[in-house]
């Protein structure tokens, strides 16, 4: 196995630092508390330099120099904190946060970040160890975040080194106990009491740990000394925990002036779908749907959603058909704040046969689709799905979803006659004989019937005042031969030829 250890000192400043570019060059103090009570938690270098230390009241941190103070924020911290598994998550999928602001640091004395990633297996894609670890560092510094990166095959022994060196350092597997043994023992994850006896004893780092008889080390501490001396060793071994993260694809941007015009909207939301498409494309994603939510100036919430006919990871197919819909349905007033949330599913992969039809682009589809719903409306296109009524041609529009035959499989030929319907039915006259149709006269000629079946009646919608009753009959005209359905509509007390049979 071969580990990564990230260090990032003094966090909270690291956090405000990053939103307060201006303060960068000044003393920065972070405190914590009520006043007069509050106390220096966190400090940037500059600070360090004039004399202030963690733990000082701010009283006596203002008697020291100019410093810029402010006040703790866990929301802050936590936000940068998700940024810094992010920016992780591009190099490994395992990673484990060891301390950070969602486990309050480990109760350690430091409010640093520490994060243990395993970089078993990326060397196709990395490198090796060194450009690994330069590469880890240009990210987190390209995104303000200074910090120190260990390489090893030991997992505790590579956050040993991240803490208690700068930049970028990667040790071999036999020269692993020479680079620890100069460390000092504090860096030691235990408690006071125990660092209180090795101080008594003259053991100030590693490598005299190290050398201490296992025997007699721990009839004298206990059992932990076997782990601790194992840390000074280099040789205890860590299982790593990966940090399931949520999945979060939103993304809401409070706008100063409100929008008026199309093209600064679509401006606006493309780096936001950029940034949820890469989060899903992170996680071997791609987008199910899209829900544009705009606040408006004076007006209710407006919202539409867009949804692909598969799931796609083209951020540009999604921002087209995000501009057509606004096309059809602009918002009534000025926009004032822009969210854009996503649905994640799997990538769908299609193999199709050498001899099957090409089906055209799903892209290109999709945009196809975009720009007739525009025209003729959205209720005028899609896929027709009968609805559960006995009215004939009772159909709503859905959305177009395309269909996959599976390889091998049949289908089956219908062992019926169809019936071919006319749309809208023709009218016709007809002669009853005994209540039962004998003769008709359509498109202008005269048409017996040898045999008639029928009627069947249906009706519906007596419920809600669309109510509609038809007596409908199957008829065999003489000349030609041919079958036929008619049609008798109560309401309107007219009839009507519905269609013939093939």
């Amino acid at each position: 196995m071969e580990y990564a250890a990230i260090h990032i000192p003094e966090f909270p400043v690291v956090a405000w630092l990053r939103s307060d570019a201006a303060a960068r060059s000044h003393a920065l103090a972070v405190t914590e508390g009520m006043t007069p009570l509050q106390r220096v938690v966190s400090i940037n270098r500059s600070a360090r330099n004039q004399g202030v230390s963690r733990g000082m009241s701010k009283v006596q941190a203002e008697a020291i120099g100019s410093l810029i103070f402010r006040n703790r924020s866990i929301a802050e911290e936590t936000i940068s904190f998700e940024d810094v598994l992010e920016i992780a998550e591009r190099f490994s999928p395992r990673i484990e946060a060891l301390s950070g602001p969602l486990n309050s640091y480990a109760q350690a004395h430091s409010l640093s970040v520490s994060l243990l990633i395993d970089r078993t297996g990326t060397e196709t894609l990395f490198g090796t160890a060194e450009q690994y670890a330069r590469k880890l560092k240009c990210e987190f510094d390209a995104a303000s975040f200074p910090c120190s990166v260990a390489t090893c095959s030991n997992a505790e022994a590579s956050l040993l080194l991240a803490r208690s060196h700068t930049g970028v350092i990667c040790v071999q597997t036999n020269e692993l106990a020479k680079r620890l043994a100069p460390l000092p023992i504090s860096l030691l994850r235990c408690d006071e009491a125990t660092l209180t006896v090795f101080g008594r004893w003259g053991v100030r780092t590693l490598g005299e740990l190290a050398a201490l008889p296992e025997t007699s080390l721990i009839s004298r501490i206990g059992q932990q000394a076997r782990r601790l001396q194992r840390l000074a060793r280099g040789t205890e071994d860590h299982l790593l925990v990966p940090e399931e993260a949520d999945l979060v694809l939103s993304e809401t941007v409070t706008l100063d002036t409100p929008l008026v015009l199309l093209d600064s909207l679509l401006f606006v939301a493309s780096p936001m779908l950029e940034r949820i498409m890469r989060r899903a494309i992170e996680r071997a994603y791609a987008l199910r749907s899209l829900t544009l939510g705009l606040q408006l100036e004076k007006a209710p919430a407006y919202e539409r959603h867009i949804r692909p006919a598969i799931a796609t990871q083209n951020r540009d197919l999604l921002l087209k058909l995000l501009n057509l819909d606004l096309q059809s349905h602009p918002p009534s007033a000025a926009i004032l704040g822009v969210t854009l949330t996503a649905e994640a599913a799997r990538p769908q992969t299609a193999q199709r046969g050498l001899f099957q039809a090409q089906f055209p682009e799903p892209d290109k589809l999709d945009i196809l689709l975009a720009r007739l719903r525009s025209i003729a409306g959205d209720h005028n296109v899609g896929t027709p799905e009968l609805r559960n009524s006995h009215r004939d041609d009772e159909v709503t529009m859905t959305s177009f979803r395309p269909s996959v035959l599976t390889p091998g499989a049949s289908v089956s030929k219908p062992s019926c006659l169809a019936l071919r319907r006319f749309r809208p039915a023709q009218p016709v006259r007809v002669s009853l004989k005994n209540g039962t149709p004998s003769l008709l006269f359509w498109q202008g000629g005269r048409l017996d019937l040898a045999e008639v079946k029928g009627p069947w009646q249906s009706s519906g919608y007596w419920w809600d005042g669309r109510t509609w009753e038809a007596d409908e009959w199957d008829a065999v005209v003489v000349q030609p031969l041919y079958a036929l359905r008619l049609r008798y509509e109560r309401a309107p007390k007219a009839w009507t030829i519905a269609g013939v049979y093939d």
